[in-house]
């Protein structure tokens, strides 16, 4: 079995955490070097997870014959590194977001096109079980029509020190940190069709600069609606990630996974069992997500979450950022959102 010579940057909480103890399980990746601009980080980590080389720069990873790099660094650096590596000419996942707006996305975007990089953007929702089989059954038609959604994701008050940090490097708050997962999860399981407007509105409870609270809706050329809400403010007992579609014909909720659907002799509910807590579900949702990346590299699949979707993506939650600004009714051209 070949082995992919790896090479992961940005040695920080999520790469020790969850991404490098993945990496070190799977027979397909060789894990070379661990690259952080902080080399005495980037050595400790090396000698934490058994890997043969820390380096501070890309220039001292081009000596290590990589053929692919995991991209774990802070979110304002990515496109800078992203360009750095298809330059290198190396496949590249990336944590999301891509780049802090879509301009800049787009760049990247069109970099890899043309030096043939493949490059993956991290949205692990993607390979969540359930989000999987709920994609399944709206695809499958065994649904109808999905003509709305209503998703969120709250979570616990942030700290003042992380809205503050947050507020100095990119002037946005759970808007952008969550609701990009929300935005993606939504476009990617209404996939069959486009967004034509978006309305939203944000709430700075605990910062002047930084909303805490976003609540939204997107509007699809065919004709159907999806709500999202995030927040890390609303007063709430535990945190909460959900998804809830409505066919013509069924329903599908997330987080616990249920299908609720009209028979002809009355209401049919599936449930799937609940195998694994909420850690568990986190994790085999990376795992997963790594695997594919590692599979794509080899040439096995094809990639998915892609930096032409991540630029739709931005393009959508500028949108709302736009809405909230100016209290109106934000219109998006057909041709910026065309999902694969």
């Amino acid at each position: 079995m070949r082995k992919v010579k790896l090479a992961l940057i940005g040695a920080g909480n999520i790469a020790q955490s969850v991404h490098l103890p993945i990496l070190r399980r799977l027979p397909t990746v060789e894990l070379v070097a661990i690259c952080d601009r902080n080399y005495s980080k980037a050595r400790a980590v090396a000698e934490r997870f058994d890997i043969p080389y820390a380096v501070r720069s890309i220039e001292q990873l081009r000596s290590l014959h990589v053929e692919a790099v995991d991209i774990c660094s802070s979110t304002a650096t990515h496109a800078e590194i992203v360009s750095a590596c298809i330059e290198a000419g190396w496949d590249i996942f990336v944590e999301r977001p891509l780049a802090l707006t879509s301009d800049e996305a787009a760049l990247v975007a069109a970099k890899a096109h043309k030096q043939n990089v493949k490059l993956m953007v991290g949205m692990n929702h993607r390979f969540r079980t359930d989000v999987v089989l709920m994609k399944n059954y709206i695809e499958q038609q065994q649904l109808g029509h999905v003509y709305y959604a209503k998703a969120g994701w709250l979570k616990p008050f942030m700290g003042d020190n992380r809205l503050q940090v947050l507020a100095v490097q990119q002037g946005r708050g759970v808007l952008f940190e969550l609701g990009l997962v929300i935005v993606d999860l939504l476009l990617y399981l209404f996939r069959s069709t486009t967004v034509r407007s978006v309305t939203a509105s944000v709430f700075n409870n605990a910062h002047p600069s930084v909303e805490d609270v976003a609540i939204a809706t997107i509007n699809f050329t065919d004709g159907s609606v999806a709500s999202l809400e995030t927040s890390w403010s609303l007063v709430r007992p535990e945190d909460l990630f959900y998804c809830n579609v409505y066919g013509r014909d069924g329903s599908a909720f997330l987080n616990p996974f249920k299908v609720v659907r009209q028979r002809s002799n009355g209401i049919s509910i599936v449930a799937a069992p609940q195998r694994d807590s909420k850690v568990e579900a986190y994790t085999r949702s990376y795992e997963a997500e790594l695997k594919h990346f590692i599979a794509g590299v080899q040439g096995l699949v094809p990639i998915v979450s892609t930096a032409d979707e991540a630029v739709e993506r931005l393009r959508v939650v500028e949108a709302l950022y736009q809405s909230a600004l100016q209290h109106t009714e934000v219109q998006i051209p057909n041709d910026d959102c065309v999902y694969a």
